[in-house]
């Protein structure tokens, strides 16, 4: 079986390599003149400091457009109650974080509209957890998707690069839920409802009515969509999140990474960034330390080869000084992300990614210098 090959700029200079990078992982091949291309990253949690410097995106931006192409930066509103649950509190985190119009040189869109729920189902035909997933609008309508990945760890996934940024960020709410909860239906507090009578409006299996001035709530009619968790203004409704596993996560995961990519074909590319790669993900609103030095930056037409190579490449990095690997005194080669997020199995995960076809562990590195 050929090997799939996987492209590397190591950390030093690596920002002025990146247009090689674009040109060598045949991203930039195959772009056509005109295609609006969705570029998915994840614009960084209020209170974070170690997201994708937007120096990066802006650079991608501007070969896009050499390309031929129209980009726009895009990702996807949150399930939990934060500065980015919303259209109006993501754009506004993203402008504090760096990332406008004016300094990115295109639109910042958050692709699942107002309320995190626009979008348009796409059914699979096989499937690890769930059949069918829901895709946010605007990535949906667009003619070809560029992974700009931030690699760091995640506690439910693991490993977070390119198949998690895809995934989880260009989904609605409803895909969300589904992927982070073995059950996925909402939690209801009623001491913190505030009756402002929005669940009852928006749910569409009437899962939640009025009774004596009280909202009741009524799992067995809820159908998972989310709705309620969107609109819902007090945090009385939320995921469940103590039901959350992470090997049902990661099984969400592959099926919403097939999903997404089912309607681009070929015309999609994979870049992930290794730098302050994080024992959390970007979605904290606090910073830890990196848990290895920087590793640069990876590319590939294989998603799984792309973040595979990724992970090697932490693996075999040392320890941060001073970071959790470091306190747990995790050696060089050893395996960071199994010891730091104890509730993965990441060796299972990359079999299921392969055996679902989401690419090949099989691969081969070139440096580009």
């Amino acid at each position: 079986m050929a090997k799939s090959k996987v492209f590397l700029v190591e950390p030093e200079g690596a920002w002025q390599k990146i247009d090689k990078l674009f040109s060598r992982s045949g991203i930039k091949d195959k772009i056509d003149p005109g295609d609006i291309v969705a570029i998915k990253l994840h614009f960084g949690e209020l209170g974070n400091t170690r997201y994708i410097h937007p120096i990066f995106a802006r650079k991608l931006v501007d070969l896009v457009k050499e390309a031929g192409g129209e980009p726009f930066l895009t990702d996807t509103t949150t399930l939990y109650k934060h500065t980015r649950e919303t259209l109006f509190g993501y754009l506004e985190t993203a402008a504090r974080n760096g990332f406008t119009r004016e300094t990115m040189g295109c639109p910042i869109i958050i692709a699942d509209g107002l309320r995190g729920t626009n979008g348009e189902w796409i059914e699979l035909a096989s499937f690890s957890k769930f059949k069918r997933v829901k895709i946010a609008r605007a990535i949906y309508e667009s003619d070809f998707l560029i992974s700009l990945a931030h690699i760091t760890l995640h506690e439910a996934a693991g490993f977070a690069a390119s198949i998690k940024n895809i995934a989880m960020g260009c989904a609605t709410k409803e895909t969300k839920l589904a992927m982070h909860a073995s059950e996925a239906k909402p939690v209801y507090n009623e001491e913190k409802c505030t009756r402002c009578l929005r669940c009852i409006k928006v749910c569409p299996g009437e899962a939640f009515y009025e009774e004596e001035d009280r909202i009741k709530y009524e799992p067995a009619k809820c159908i998972g969509c989310g709705e309620c968790i969107a609109w819902c203004p007090s945090g009385a409704i939320t995921v469940p999140w103590s039901s959350v596993l992470a090997y049902d996560v990661q099984r969400g995961l592959v099926d919403g990474f097939k999903g997404v990519v089912s309607i681009f074909g070929e015309k999609v590319g994979f870049i992930n960034l290794g730098f302050d790669i994080t024992p959390d993900c970007d979605c904290f609103g606090r910073t830890s330390l990196p848990i290895t030095p920087d590793i640069g930056i990876v590319a590939s037409e294989d998603p799984l080869a792309c973040d595979k190579a990724s992970y090697d490449l932490v693996i075999g990095a040392p320890s941060y000084p001073g970071s959790r690997a470091d306190k747990k005194g995790i050696k060089k080669g050893e395996d960071k992300i199994k010891s730091l997020c104890p509730a993965t199995e990441p060796a299972k995960f990359w079999k299921l990614c392969q055996k679902m076809g989401l690419g090949s562990l099989n691969y081969e590195t070139e440096i580009i210098r």
